[in-house]
């Protein structure tokens, strides 16, 4: 596909704003970035995604909106083979001479920064999308972090809580880390569309909950079980279904099978209709250790769900306790409990969380608004290049 940018009717091109990802898998991560890239003015910015890794299933979401997408196949520990993925990158960006490079997660933005500058790329801007525990006691992840911080331009955090972690961490100027939280669509809820997805699924009138996440340990999917288990005693038709996929999947089974869960407690592995499920739920419950800021808890709101959360990082910003749902202590199974089997048996209760978690989605989160954010700080960091406000469209290289 041909990626130069067509000039407009005024004599000026799209802005060319390049996006790298290590994959287009059906991530949060990713899922926002196509989100993003296929919101933005057209008129305004040409966007490019360029994969460091591999493509994926949301590839075809890009593609079909006319978005270029290029695969590298860049893997570092693959000696030769991983050089000449890294001379692929550079050949690209060079060739592509973005105005604008945004990296989402570790190495793209991390590896992606130091590329930009070596072609000559103006703007180069960072996202961080989830707290960085994982960067505990491994000083190199960090070293390499801050010093990329140096010739980045901008830090983009979705969340509060992720933003007083990247400043505790890294130690960059605050000024320099700014909040962009995610996005999320919002759809016209649909009784049929709810009877049908419930009865694929067998649920019948069963009291539904949702977890929606990757099975792994810090997601607190542990700590769900052995509540269910006291929800299963007080609610035995109540039903629970788990959405998503993960190396602690076994581990959960087994619980599972040893608390005598296995009727009321079903494994739906990864799925692409995380939609229509949500739509089927009565509630969704997110028992995570720790969080940057949750998709499926927008999601759930943006379908008129009320939410069962812990009350760790970025959860407090999209939850509000006792208005659209209620937040529990982590790792606490009976407070989760007690919450879950509250909203159950209150339906009134349940639905007016619901109602008032859609609306604050649509007020705070609605997919454009975090679009025209991204536009508006693009756009600002033209201008402070340029030193002209008027000169915030520029020509595309």
């Amino acid at each position: 596909m041909n990626t130069d940018a067509s000039t407009k009717a005024d004599g000026r091109s799209p802005i060319k704003v390049l996006y790298l990802i290590g994959t287009l898998e059906t991530g949060g991560t990713e899922r926002q970035l196509v989100g993003l890239a296929t919101g933005l003015d057209r008129d305004r910015y040409l966007p490019i995604v360029c994969c460091l890794s591999r493509g994926g299933p949301l590839e075809r979401d890009l593609v079909a909106h006319g978005i270029h997408v290029e695969i590298v196949g860049l893997r570092l520990r693959d000696g030769l083979r991983g050089f000449m993925g890294l001379i692929r990158l550079i050949r690209f960006m060079a060739r592509q001479r973005p105005t604008i490079a945004h990296g989402f997660l570790y190495l793209p933005y991390v590896l992606g920064v130091f590329v930009a500058r070596l072609v000559g790329c103006p703007v180069f801007v960072a996202s961080r999308r989830s707290l960085g525990n994982y960067k505990e006691g491994r000083w190199h992840f960090l070293l390499a972090e801050r010093v990329a911080n140096r010739f980045t331009d901008l830090i983009v955090a979705n969340s509060d809580a992720v933003r007083r972690d990247v400043l505790r961490q890294e130690k960059p100027q605050a000024q320099k880390v700014i909040v962009v939280h995610n996005g999320v669509r919002l759809t016209v809820p649909s009784d049929e569309r709810r009877r049908t997805t419930r009865q694929g699924l067998r649920l019948g009138e069963a009291p539904t909950v949702g977890v929606v996440a990757n099975l792994i340990p810090y997601k607190g999917h542990s700590v769900f079980v052995h509540a269910w288990r006291r929800v299963a005693d007080e609610l035995p038709d109540a039903v629970a279904i788990l959405v998503g996929e993960g190396k602690a999947r076994s581990e959960l089974e087994h619980l599972v099978r040893e608390l005598g869960l296995s009727k009321s407690i079903r494994f739906l592995g990864s799925r692409t209709d995380v939609a229509d499920l949500l739509e089927a739920i009565d509630l969704l419950v997110h028992p995570s250790f720790q969080e940057g800021f949750s998709n499926a808890i927008l999601e759930a709101m943006a379908a008129a769900k009320a939410v069962v959360a812990t009350d760790v990082g970025g959860n407090p910003e999209a939850v509000i306790d006792g208005v659209t749902g209620l937040l529990v202590r982590p790792g606490d199974a009976g407070a989760l409990a007690s919450a879950i089997s509250s909203l159950i048996k209150d339906p009134v209760r349940r639905e007016s969380f619901g109602a008032a978690g859609r609306e604050r989605a649509r007020e705070h989160f609605g997919w454009s608004t975090m679009v025209r954010r991204y536009e508006a700080v693009y756009d600002e960091l033209l201008a402070s290049r340029s030193g002209d406000p008027d000169t915030a469209l520029v020509e595309s290289h």
